[in-house]
């Protein structure tokens, strides 16, 4: 927008929240909440769901029950099964903008190209796909699974065939009578071979790790039970409540307490493996050599039965390249393919560091560096007025994220009412105050299996510390995150009356 006098008019926005996915809805709803109006949040896409919008792979769906992996202040009594798939989230996400009047606070098509710590002007300057801004608060909601990663394999580009991400899924390609290739078996990996093992020639797992692997129990929801939940709102409250018990307790206990509780998780996904594949060579494939929960666990009651299908096969020799026809394994055989599947992951957690620019003009992947740390998973020094979600340390591995995602959008909204109240124009979280915290969680971290556990994972960091994750209880993390405590922070007030906090 330019001027009278010619000059560009930056629109100024007090609150901006980069992505509409759980996250950033979350804050939307609790700062509409707190009286606070005058945000706005940035997406890059058309639509809310972020990470349930955008991953649309066959079998995509969430290994939390619904009952938890939804927001506590809008419960949906309509869940179809116990474990909601991609589409009934994404329903879910756009049920709850609309249910909340998120819509006219959302700037879509609007994607962060870059921002800057202004220090003269004390802001945040904004480039985005849609021009440019100034901000008071910048809050970062963009979650870890928006940026797929494929790894570089000799050879990729020039592979005939077709390829693509499970994250960038090419719904207008058949893979009917197709010879395809899927490397990886990870989560996603698990969910997609069942779903298109019966529709391909012929297919090729590619395995560098086996996970531990259970049961998946879904049940569907029946009429009754769904109008149980809808007229008597104390069952589901309940219910989730039972839910959230099981994950902190079971999950817990082996990672905070004492390692031998992972005994009975170890013997449950052996006991999975021996009943469902009678093959011993494919059993000893499939076993992990690693101690449970070192890499995300996952769960599929179909994934053995699919890779036992004469169709099938599980190559774990390695990739050493991939070729015009095919891909060439660690031991010189050629798998010929029409299609090439990466189930690769993606970039985690922080893909969005290298955009965001602090006072001293570096960048925040930088200031990482090889040990991503934040105070409470939510605030880094030397980066006023920035909050992030699901920063380092406050990804739960024992819990829903969604339940961690609440207590940062709570921490967040005390942190904005805190700087208007008491008419600060800035807030940066203390050195020291950070320093303090990250040696607790990584000194917590260490006995934990996502260190310990004898494996590789994005659990760790370069170093092979703590990447990220919270290593206590979900109820802890939202204990100390209760409100905003103004004293672990630098702060700047307003200079003179005239001058507002935003």
């Amino acid at each position: 927008m330019v001027g009278p006098n010619g000059i560009e008019k930056i629109q100024h926005l007090p609150v901006v929240i980069i992505g509409a996915g759980f996250g950033g809805m979350a804050l939307a709803v609790k700062l509409q909440e707190a009286g606070i109006e005058d945000y706005h949040i940035f997406e890059r896409a058309k639509e809310v769901g972020g990470t349930w919008r955008d991953n649309t792979y066959p079998g995509c769906a969430c290994d939390v029950a619904s009952n938890l992996y939804s927001y506590s202040f809008a419960p949906n009594p309509s869940w179809a099964q116990t474990h909601g798939n991609q589409s009934e989230i994404f329903g879910y996400l756009k049920g709850v903008a609309k249910d909340f009047d998120l819509y006219p606070n959302i700037r879509f098509d609007h994607e962060l190209i870059k921002a800057t710590w202004d220090k003269k002007a004390e802001k945040w300057s904004l480039e985005t796909s849609q021009g440019k801004y100034t901000c008071s608060v910048l809050v970062t909601a963009t979650g870890p699974f928006g940026e797929a990663v494929i790894p570089e394999f000799k050879g990729a580009e020039s592979f005939k065939g077709s390829s693509f991400h499970s994250l960038h899924w090419d719904h207008e390609y058949d893979l009917k009578g197709k010879k395809v290739a899927i490397v990886g078996t990870g989560a996603t990996a698990i969910q997609i071979v069942p779903e298109i093992q019966t529709e391909v020639e012929h297919l090729t797992v590619f395995q560098r790790t086996p996970s531990h692997v259970l049961p998946r129990v879904d049940v569907a929801t029946s009429m009754v039970k769904r109008a149980a939940v809808r007229y008597v709102p104390f069952l589901q409250r309940g219910i989730r409540a039972a839910w959230y018990t099981a994950y902190e307790g079971l999950v817990g206990l082996p990672q905070f307490v004492d390692s031998r509780f992972l005994v009975p998780f170890e013997a449950a996904a052996r006991y999975h493996l021996f009943k469902q594949v009678k093959d011993k060579d494919l059993r000893e494939k499939l076993s992990p050599t690693y101690r449970f929960g070192c890499k995300r666990p996952v769960f599929s009651s179909k994934y053995f039965l699919s890779l036992q299908e004469e169709n099938v096969d599980l190559v774990c020799s390695g990739i050493e390249e991939i070729t015009e026809k095919g891909i060439v394994d660690s031991e010189g055989v050629e798998h010929e393919i029409d299609t090439l599947i990466y189930a690769t992951g993606f970039r985690s957690p922080h893909q969005i560091s290298d955009k965001l620019f602090g006072k001293t003009g570096a960048s925040l992947a930088e200031y990482f560096g090889s040990r991503p740390r934040a105070f409470m998973g939510t605030s880094i020094a030397g980066f006023p007025n920035l909050f992030m979600m699901m920063g380092p340390f406050s990804a739960a591995g024992n819990q829903s994220a969604v339940f961690m995602l609440e207590t940062q959008a709570g921490y967040i909204t005390d942190a904005v009412k805190t700087m208007r109240e008491k008419r600060l124009k800035n807030v940066d979280v203390r050195e020291d105050v950070l320093d303090a915290f990250t040696n607790e969680v990584n000194e917590r971290s260490q006995k934990t299996s996502w260190l310990s556990g004898g494996c590789n994972s994005y659990f760790q960091n370069a170093e092979g510390g703590n990447a990220g994750l919270w290593p206590s209880w979900s109820f802890m993390h939202r204990w100390n995150s209760r409100r905003f405590d103004v004293n672990k922070y630098v702060v700047n007030p307003v200079l003179n009356s005239v001058e507002q906090a935003d």
